[in-house]
């Protein structure tokens, strides 16, 4: 009997067909076996393969799918197209091209091909640490000039593929009311008490409230047809708003992962927008701070243009026939009218900042002497450094001398002596003002001389030291006691010495 050769004959025939066939088939089978366990949540099967890989996987496999179909519908035109083949080939190449370019590039197909994947392959609809790290970039930094309020409503707008949403706000006495909205226009006249059904129906944040063809008509803003949910924003156990988000384009399937992500991020959101409050609130803070400060160095200043003019006003009384002393009032009530002016408008919120200017502090020294001049205290100058400059602004160094002075008169006994030195230590110009007082301890220096709003005097504001400090150190200097019980105070001004290369153009005589 003969032997029939394996794989020659029927026999062999078939055997070789049904090797193929169950290749085929179990090729066939991979896909469906993955999918019903991804669908068959009893299993517990959870894919751990990034999502992203399996979307783009499956996206490379549809479209070779697609060209593979492009390609035998090509090859049945080469056969029997006839004498329109070539334009009809070329129609069919240029029409896959735009359609294959068109699906691939949009967001709405790749969003859904995504939502796909996630609910029939994994057991958890979102990828959190995507979704987390996606939203933290999109409200903590924003590449572009977007406010937060309406990058919050962005980010939550994203994980249900909303097209617009618009943001309601907390304010103290008035309630929730409409402050910021995306590709929507915000509502006219509308607000909610706090105590409104609606903000009650968040359930202290806990609750995100959804508009359904069987809750037709909803409740405040979701009362319009495109409202869809309202995701409250709490922060600290209190609705501090919410978001009303659009209904998607297409049915968007939202379970107990969705609403969890939501509330999540609101809190979230909620926490960045009251840390923006905050940051407002101590950003004012410090502007009215900064007001009061100047107001308080502006209210010093007059007073010390006060005492000037009191001056005046007594020597009047005895030499208003002297020629030479009518013109010296006039000019120092001149001065006096110019400098109130200038330091009215130090007040104004768009003041610009003084920049330092060289100037020889010489010609400062003797203008503050002389509107001491004639008074029961003597105030002499010493000078010895008449051809040095410094940098400061003119009238800042003039306030903090004349304060300076002032003090020296106020604390000199009857026929005292108060004397402005200047002299040259190194790079350092100093300048003393040096009383015949009766001097300051060193406690007394230590915690209570700078401290702001304390006083000796009766009719001081306790200001005046704590503004020429501040004076000074805007320069780059700083101000030193130098005082002893008994023996008298020196009050020292060290201003660093200005380059001597420097343009002569910017030096400032007066």
């Amino acid at each position: 009997m003969a032997l029939i050769p394996l794989g020659s004959g029927r026999q062999g025939r078939v055997d070789s067909g049904l090797a193929l066939r169950r290749a085929l088939i179990a090729a066939f089978m991979t896909p469906l076996l993955a999918l019903a366990m991804g669908r068959n949540r009893e299993w517990r099967v959870d894919m751990h393969g990034s999502r992203q890989v399996v979307l783009h996987t499956v996206t490379l496999g549809a479209s070779g799918c697609f060209l593979l179909a492009v390609a035998g519908a090509e090859t049945l035109l080469r056969g029997f197209g006839g004498d329109w083949a070539l334009v009809l080939r070329l129609a069919l190449l240029f029409g896959s091209v735009v359609v294959l370019a068109t699906l691939l590039s949009s967001r709405d197909i790749r969003r859904r091909l995504n939502f796909l994947i996630s609910r029939n392959f994994f057991f958890h609809r979102y990828d959190y640490r995507v979704e987390w790290l996606k939203f933290m970039e999109l409200v903590s930094e924003p590449k572009n000039t977007e406010e937060l309020p309406v990058r919050i409503i962005r980010a939550l707008a994203e994980f249900v593929d909303s097209p617009a949403g618009v943001l309601w706000s907390l304010s103290r006495g008035i309630g929730h009311y409409p402050t910021a909205s995306w590709k929507r226009s915000l509502p006219d006249n509308a607000k909610l008490p706090v105590d409104d059904p609606f903000i009650t129906g968040f359930r202290d944040g806990g609750w995100i409230q959804q508009r359904t063809p069987e809750t037709a008509g909803g409740a405040g803003p979701l009362v319009s047809d495109k409202a869809w949910l309202a995701v409250p924003l709490s922060y600290r156990e209190e609705i501090i708003g919410f978001v009303i988000l659009d209904r998607a384009k297409h049915a968007v399937d939202l379970d107990w992962e969705a609403f969890d992500l939501l509330r999540a991020t609101g809190r979230q959101a909620a926490s960045y927008l009251a840390e923006e409050r905050s940051t407002k609130v101590l950003r004012d803070t410090e502007l009215l701070t900064e007001y009061s400060k100047r107001f308080a160095f502006v209210v010093h200043d007059i007073k010390n243009l006060v005492s000037q003019l009191d001056l005046i006003v007594s020597n009047a009384r005895h030499y208003i026939d002297d020629p030479e002393f009518r013109r010296d009032m006039l000019h120092t009530v001149e001065d006096s009218v110019a400098r109130m002016n200038n330091l009215l408008g130090q007040l104004k919120a768009d003041a610009a900042p003084r920049v330092p200017r060289r100037l020889n502090p010489s010609t400062v020294i003797g203008r503050v002497a002389a509107e001491f001049g004639g008074g029961s205290i003597a105030v002499e100058i010493r000078d010895d450094v008449r051809a040095c400059t410094v940098a400061i602004d003119p009238d800042r160094l003039r306030s903090a001398l004349t304060h300076l002075v002032q003090n020296g008169i106020d604390a000199s006994p009857p026929q005292g002596r108060v004397t402005i030195a200047s002299c040259r230590l190194g790079m350092q110009l100093l300048i003393d003002v040096t009383d015949e007082g009766p001097g300051m301890n060193e406690a007394f220096i230590r915690d209570e001389l700078f401290m702001p709003f304390r006083s000796t005097k009766s009719g001081g504001y306790g200001i005046g030291a704590f503004q020429t400090r501040e004076l000074i150190r805007s320069a780059g200097g700083e101000l030193e006691v130098i005082s002893e019980k008994g023996v008298g105070t020196t009050m020292r001004v060290i201003l660093p010495m200005a380059l001597e290369r420097e343009p002569a153009a910017s030096l400032v005589q007066s």
